[in-house]
C-alpha cells in the first residue's frame, strides 16, 4: 500500500511532541511550569512511554540526517535512496490523483521517464521509499567530473537510461528525464552541438506535430532536441524529446552556432554528446532500481570514457569559438 506524502501523524510521548511532515521527521522538546500532582503524572507517563520517545526520538535523528539542507551546485549531498515497485490499479489511482500538484508527483515523473499526460498509462511505475523536494538527489550522473573543467558547457544524452545531464565547467547543472528515437528511428549517437533554434517548428514528417523550444542538433538529418510528449519509453523519430521546462531551459542555455558563410561554421554551438544503447524490448531499465539502487547510475568512469573518443575536438571547437566571439 502506498503512503500519502502528505500524511501527518501527532504523537505525544511524555514531554516530547513529535511530528511527522510530508516524510521529514522533527522533534520538540516542550517546557511547562507544572504542579507537584503534575510531577507524580508525569513521572509515571515518562516511565510509560519513556521507551517509546527514545525510540522515536532517534528515528527522527536518522531522518533529519537524510533531509539535510542542499548546498548549492557543486557539492550536492546524495543520500542512500531504495525503490519498490507500484502496479497502476484503482488502489493506487486515487494517491496519484491526490498528488497532481505536488512535489511527489514530479519524481514520480522523472523517475519514470514520463509525462503528466502518460502516467497514468503506465502499468507499474518504480517508487521511491523516501520523496525528496530537491530533484537533483535522484540524479543518475555524477555531481562533477575533473576531466570537464575547462569546458565551459556541454550536454550528455545517456540513451541507455534516457536521460540527460547538463554541466558547466564540470559541475552538474541541471538534469531530467527524455523521450530519444525508438527502435526503428533510433538517435544518432556520438558528438554533436547546438546549432540553431526556434521558438516553435513543424515536423516535416507530419504537420502536425508542433516542436516548441527547438534546437537542432544536425542539419543534415534534422535530429534536435525540443518539447514534446514523454510516454515513458523511448517514442520518437530519431529527435529528443524533453518536458516544456527542460526544452525551455536549454532554450535560454545552449549556445547558437555562428557561420561565416552558408558552408562554413566561424563557431560551433554547446557540445553534446549522445551514448550508450537502449535495452529494447526487455524490461525499463528504470524498474530495476526495485532491485538494485544503483541501476541508472552513471559513473565518472563511463562518461570519461565516452569523452575520450571527442575531448580533443570539442576543446579545439571552444578555442576556435572564444577565439572567433573575441573578434567580433
Amino acid at each position: 500500500m502506498l503512503l500519502s506524502n502528505q500524511k501527518k501523524v501527532l504523537q505525544k510521548c511524555g514531554i516530547f511532541f513529535v511530528t511527522f511532515d510530508s516524510l521529514n521527521l522533527q522533534v520538540y522538546q516542550g517546557v511547562n511550569t507544572i504542579t507537584m500532582k503534575t510531577v507524580y503524572l508525569l513521572i509515571l507517563t515518562i516511565f510509560l512511554f519513556g521507551c517509546k520517545a527514545s525510540t522515536d526520538a532517534e528515528n527522527a535523528s536518522v531522518k533529519e540526517n537524510q533531509d539535510t539542507a542542499i548546498p548549492a551546485v557543486p557539492g550536492i549531498v546524495k543520500p542512500t535512496i531504495t525503490y519498490h515497485l507500484a502496479a497502476i490499479n484503482k488502489e493506487t489511482i486515487p494517491w496519484l490523483n491526490s498528488i497532481i500538484s505536488n512535489d511527489s508527483l514530479q519524481v514520480l515523473l522523472y523517475l519514470n521517464r514520463v509525462d503528466k499526460k502518460h502516467l497514468l498509462r503506465q502499468d507499474t511505475l518504480i517508487v521511491p521509499d523516501t520523496f525528496y523536494k530537491d530533484i537533483r538527489k535522484y540524479a543518475p550522473f555524477p555531481d562533477s567530473l575533473e576531466q570537464l573543467k575547462k569546458v565551459h558547457k556541454i550536454i550528455f544524452y545517456a540513451y541507455s537510461i534516457q536521460a540527460f545531464g547538463a554541466y558547466e565547467n564540470g559541475s552538474l547543472v541541471r538534469w531530467g528525464p527524455v523521450s530519444m528515437g525508438k527502435k526503428s528511428t533510433p538517435t544518432p549517437t556520438g558528438l554533436m552541438h547546438t546549432n540553431w533554434k526556434s521558438l516553435r517548428a513543424i515536423s516535416t514528417i507530419d504537420p502536425e506535430w508542433i516542436m516548441n523550444w527547438y534546437f537542432n542538433l544536425d542539419n543534415l538529418n534534422g535530429v534536435s532536441m525540443h518539447e514534446y510528449d514523454l510516454p515513458g519509453y523511448p517514442a520518437s523519430h530519431a529527435c529528443v524529446r524533453l518536458y516544456q521546462e527542460d526544452a525551455l531551459w536549454f532554450y535560454n542555455w545552449a549556445e547558437q552556432w555562428k557561420l561565416i558563410s552558408n558552408i562554413e561554421i566561424g563557431a560551433y554551438g554547446t557540445p553534446v554528446l549522445i551514448f550508450g544503447n537502449y535495452p529494447f524490448g526487455k524490461r525499463k531499465p528504470w524498474l530495476e532500481l526495485a532491485t538494485d539502487s544503483n541501476a541508472l547510475t552513471i559513473t565518472s568512469g563511463m562518461l570519461e570514457t565516452e569523452l575520450q573518443k571527442y575531448m580533443v575536438v570539442i576543446l579545439e571547437r571552444q578555442t576556435q569559438r572564444d577565439a572567433f566571439l573575441k573578434s567580433k
